[in-house]
């Protein structure tokens, strides 16, 4: 059964593509793009308006995410298999689909994709030369595309892919917007619940020399300390954890089912909460991370159980659907916007057997206060692009089809806007600067509720 939002956006798409063929979608996360997006497709197969459909997405698990949602709603296979009415890839795997490109040349090809600003639009950084310019290949094979966003906007405001921006404003225009305020209001999605924790007093001891700091924004403005380090104390990880459990203990009286996310910084920082979460609290937690092969299957297994708690390094975020998670405990060291609001992400996805609230549980960083202080925002306006040419006019892709797979444009990745070495940093990097440190206490925490309003 479609909701109401997806049925108006079907609806509009369409209508678009009677003049254009491109679409670009904001919809909160967890609000159910992909559903409606296999409904777009459904209905332009029906009406014999395309052929074939490509998803690409940000991650495996994603991906396979994707392709069954397609799959049970197509009635037919969605593999890229003989017989299959489409495929469901990453946007890395772009890197080797020229004989799919040549295959499908003649064809009648949707192309969506998930997740656009994972791309950046303007070709001119390095790391995204390589992606803008397969993009404007693809462009030029689809017949319509779909472009699916929760968080329209790039923290390095480079323009996203196949979006029209205002001039001189630089504000993308979206064919259909569907923001939290609405999601909640018609019951879509939980209504977001944040506490912050501080400190009342930190003492830092250099040397000879110790400086006492009253709060964690006072600690961090002096450069003495770094925020991954405050993440690191372990005496910081178990009030998290401890303020975390409490509350997932008391939903799961009435919601047995109901599960906890906690969002680490780096796989040993990972290990150390799970390590803590046993230790102290005797609770046991599935650990998945890009360094495990298992984890795509372990995200799996979670989303089907009943266990508590998943421990996540950058692999719980973005459409990574697991509706019964309710509590997140935000540990991660990425401070960014759209990070911030696609992990709160996963803990707002409704169901009929939960509270209407998701809960998240964040340290009093700076960037973090202000993020959850101004969730009304679907855009937040700090990240306007400011235009200055049209996209992709002034890109040559007439070589394109002779780059080999040993060339370095090859080895160019599409960017997310958080990169994953950013977050998997060497555990000893932040101590860099700071070799004199030799105590780092803090000794009583203090929380500050931030509700949402309508």
């Amino acid at each position: 059964m479609l909701r109401e939002w997806q049925k108006r956006c079907i609806k509009q798409v369409l209508e678009r593509y009677q003049h254009q063929p491109d679409a670009l979608v904001l919809a909160t996360p967890g609000s159910g793009k992909t559903i409606m997006a296999s409904y777009v497709a459904k209905a332009l197969l029906d009406e014999r308006k395309v052929d074939y459909v490509i998803c690409f997405s940000p991650s495996k698990v994603v991906c396979h995410s994707i392709q069954k949602t397609f799959r049970h709603t197509l009635k037919r296979p969605f593999n890229g298999q003989l017989g299959a009415l489409g495929t469901s890839l990453t946007y890395h795997s772009m890197a080797n689909i020229n004989e799919l490109l040549s295959n499908l040349s003649l064809s009648r090809v949707l192309v969506i994709f998930d997740e656009i600003h994972h791309c950046a639009g303007d070709g001119e950084s390095p790391s995204n030369t390589w992606g803008i310019q397969l993009l404007s290949t693809i462009q030029k094979l689809a017949t319509y595309t779909l472009s699916l966003t929760g968080t329209p906007w790039r923290t390095d405001t480079l323009p996203i892919p196949l979006a029209r921006y205002s001039d001189p404003e630089g504000n993308i225009q979206c064919d259909f917007s569907y923001g939290l305020n609405e999601a909640i209001n018609d019951s879509v999605c939980r209504v977001p619940f944040i506490t912050a924790i501080d400190t009342d007093q930190v003492m830092v001891r250099k040397g000879h020399e110790s400086k006492t700091y009253q709060n964690i924004s006072e600690l961090l403005e002096s450069g003495d300390v770094s925020y991954r380090m405050i993440l690191k104390q372990p005496e910081v990880i178990t009030y998290m954890l401890s303020l975390s459990i409490q509350k997932l203990d008391k939903l799961r009286t009435n919601s047995p089912n109901s599960g906890g996310l906690i969002v680490a910084s780096s796989y040993q920082h990972a290990l150390q909460i799970q390590s803590i979460l046993y230790g102290h609290f005797g609770k046991e937690a599935t650990l998945v991370s890009y360094r495990l092969d298992d984890s795509p299957e372990l995200i799996n297994r979670f989303r089907e159980d009943t266990s508590e708690w998943i421990i996540s390094i950058a692999m719980i975020s973005e459409g990574t659907d697991i509706p019964r998670l309710q509590v997140c405990c935000n540990l991660t060291d990425v401070t960014t916007e759209l990070y911030f609001r696609q992990i709160l992400g996963r803990v707002l996805r409704m169901t009929n057997s939960q509270t209407i609230i998701g809960y998240m549980f964040i340290l009093a960083e700076p960037n973090l206060l202000d993020y959850a202080e101004r969730l009304n925002e679907t855009i937040p306006g700090s990240y306007n692009y400011q235009k200055t040419e049209r996209l992709l006019d002034s890109l040559d892709t007439s070589n394109f089809t002779n780059i080999n797979q040993n060339s370095d444009l090859h080895k160019i990745s599409l960017e997310s806007d958080i990169s994953l070495g950013d977050i998997t940093l060497n555990d000893d990097q932040e101590f860099v600067g700071c070799a004199s440190l030799t105590m780092f206490t803090m000794s009583s925490f203090k929380s500050r509720i931030i509700s949402y309003h309508l």
